[in-house]
């Protein structure tokens, strides 16, 4: 069984120790590396699909870990409505878009605090997750970036905040939500290779609406200002892996 390098940094975030619940866990390939090293000691794997569940099951028998778990740890059902507040202390959702994640979390936010830690991968809108963690009472304790064929997948790990209730320092939509510079600390390399995708996409942008006869002032501003905002970044990035 040939794991991705973004299934072993899922389950490297868990703190050793710590239960875990993974929602929307596919094939359960996290759980199983949880449990296969020994960093937790109970999972459970939860997911909307009957079939998927299947295939965590097959998961599970293929590695002789079938022994480890129970059909309870095994459920079937929609977001967070198959665990209990608290069950865990660590919640995994992985693989899934940002708005998607926020909903989930957003759906039953008491029962989302009670559990101590979340890492999340978002597959896109991972702005939006960020912003959403920032203003509903959450800090983001670490940011890593994971590859996975030609993708760099975003690793958020969040965790309570002290202040509940704050204002974000920029709207929504401002590109630091999507490309904050903690990612460069992350990996200065897969940062660096993101930063050049977007920063090409934005000169893409603004060379379209250039040729385009109609008004753009206001698109074309915010299509410079994030430009000028990569560029710094990726300046950042290109200096981080002078020092490696």
């Amino acid at each position: 069984m040939r794991l991705s390098k973004r299934i072993y940094a899922l389950a490297d975030n868990v703190i050793a120790g710590d239960s875990v619940a993974d929602i929307g866990t596919d094939h359960g390939y996290v759980p199983m590396l949880l449990l296969k090293q020994g960093i937790s000691p109970r999972v459970i794997m939860s997911d909307i699909s009957e079939g998927s569940l299947a295939k965590a099951k097959e998961t599970f028998a293929a590695c002789l870990l079938e022994e480890r778990v129970s059909d309870s740890d095994f459920r079937v059902g929609d977001g967070l409505q198959t665990i209990g507040y608290g069950e865990v202390d660590e919640l995994i959702i992985a693989g899934l878009g940002g708005h998607t994640i926020k909903s989930i979390l957003a759906d039953d936010e008491a029962k989302s605090k009670s559990f101590g830690r979340l890492i999340l991968q978002p597959r896109k809108h991972s702005g939006t997750l960020r912003y959403y963690l920032y203003t509903h009472g959450w800090d983001i304790e670490s940011e890593k970036l994971a590859e996975e064929g030609k993708f760099a997948c975003e690793i958020i790990t969040a965790v309570p905040a002290e202040t509940k209730d704050r204002t974000a320092p920029y709207p929504e939509d401002d590109i630091r939500w999507k490309y904050p510079e903690e990612i460069v600390a992350a990996d200065p390399g897969l940062a660096l290779n993101r930063i050049r995708w977007k920063i090409s996409s934005l000169e893409e942008q603004e060379a379209n609406l250039l040729s385009d006869e109609g008004s753009h002032l206001m698109v074309l501003e915010k299509i410079r200002k994030d430009h000028a905002y990569l560029l710094k970044l990726e300046e950042k990035a290109v200096n981080a892996l002078k020092s490696f």
